[in-house]
């Protein structure tokens, strides 16, 4: 038996081989298609999950930022407090003058103090919110992928497009043989 005899046997099982070839690759096509469609799905879920916890993050930072306006508030009054017993103790009318002026200064930084402590919490929540928000846009680009991914239409795409070859291969073959 030579080596041609062989090609020729070859020669005529090939459209059979290439026909399992179609039908693997459409199996292929499909567990691809699947596997994307799953990994779409938990990338959407991770995005929403982020999501979440940004959120909360969010409040996070509200929270201390109102905690931290309240310890400047109470700095603020126990400085004040120490302002008052200070000049009382040297017989400084406190109701009048640079003594009222110095406390109503001291409220009044004070008071600048826990506001801008309170803006830069209320800055650092809306970044945060802001990150939220393109969390949950690409969990809604995910979700839209995975509900693009059709695993039955991939294996026939596949089966299709291997199809015109296989066919092309029989037909080939026919006319030889």
């Amino acid at each position: 038996m030579g080596i041609e005899t062989i090609f020729t046997g070859l020669g005529a099982a090939a459209p059979a081989l290439q026909l399992a070839g179609a039908g693997l690759g459409a199996v292929s096509a499909y567990n691809n298609s699947r596997s994307a469609k799953s990994a779409y799905n938990a990338q959407a879920q991770v995005a929403r999950n982020n999501a979440i916890i940004a959120g909360w993050q969010a409040d996070d930072a509200l929270a201390r930022g109102d905690r931290q306006a309240a310890e400047v508030r109470s700095k603020t009054r126990q400085i004040k407090g120490r302002q008052r017993a200070a000049m009382a103790a040297n017989g400084v009318d406190l109701g009048t003058g640079s003594a009222l002026e110095i406390l109503t200064d001291t409220d009044y930084f004070g008071e600048i103090d826990a506001n801008t402590t309170r803006d830069n919490a209320a800055k650092e929540a809306w970044a945060i919110r802001n990150q939220a928000r393109g969390f949950e846009y690409d969990a809604g680009m995910a979700k839209a992928r995975a509900g693009a991914e059709s695993p039955l239409l991939a294996a026939g795409t596949s089966l299709l497009t291997s199809a015109g070859r296989v066919s092309d291969r029989w037909y080939t073959t026919g006319k030889r043989g």
